[in-house]
This record gives C-alpha cells, structure tokens and sequence, in this order.
C-alpha cells in the first residue's frame, strides 16, 4: 500500500516537472520559472 502511494506521488511530480520544464523551454522565461518554484514551495 505504502509503496503504490510513493509510486503515485513520483509518477505525479515527474509529470509535473516534465510539463513545467517543456513549458519554460517554449516560452523561455526566467519569471515563470520563479512563479512556478513559489507555487511548489507554497505547497509544503
């Protein structure tokens, strides 16, 4: 049980890196980047 709710938060988070970093790649900008690392430091 333990195991497929750590397996669901990576397959999440990497889901999520992987859009943000494809999303910084399209458009380029360092203010999105900050934007999105407050939103992620705003989670915890």
């Amino acid at each position: 049980m333990r195991m497929s709710l750590y397996a669901g938060l990576s397959a999440g988070g990497l889901i999520i890196l992987a859009a943000s970093s494809l999303l910084w790649l399209r458009y380029g900008e360092r203010i999105y980047f900050d934007k999105m690392a407050a939103a992620i430091a705003g989670c915890f």
